[in-house]
């Protein structure tokens, strides 16, 4: 059985047959530098491990009728939003305390009588 392997970045054509060994079939390659594959040994490559492989114990217990969401807004916009909320706590502290100072009456009041007018016609 033949089969067709394409290069592209080199166009290279090789053809070699499904029983060969993997050492031939690496020998003919186009290589950079040799010495990067001069210590490869096909026996060491697929050595299996004796040790048992690790398992995830979770520490907390979720409900099972949790729903993941995914957030509307972006992550950089996010942290942009978080960052000047931070840099912008201590103006507004300073301005409500200066509010509270001030018994000026508010300078603007909620109209009531348009309301009212909506609400009749």
């Amino acid at each position: 059985m033949l089969t067709c392997v394409l290069y592209s970045h080199q166009s290279v054509f090789l053809w070699y047959k499904a029983t060969m060994d993997k050492a031939e079939f690496l020998k003919g390659l186009p290589v950079y530098n040799k010495s990067n594959f001069s210590r490869f040994h096909a026996d060491s490559v697929c050595k299996a491990s004796n040790r048992r492989p690790s398992v995830y114990l979770p520490t907390r217990e979720y409900p099972s009728e949790q729903i993941i969401v995914t957030e509307k807004t972006n992550i950089l916009l996010r942290y942009l939003h978080q960052q000047w909320d931070k840099k912008n706590a201590a103006k507004k502290r300073e301005q409500e305390q200066a509010e509270g100072e001030n018994t000026a009456p508010p300078r603007k009041i909620a109209r009531t009588d348009s309301r009212e007018l909506n609400e009749d016609s």
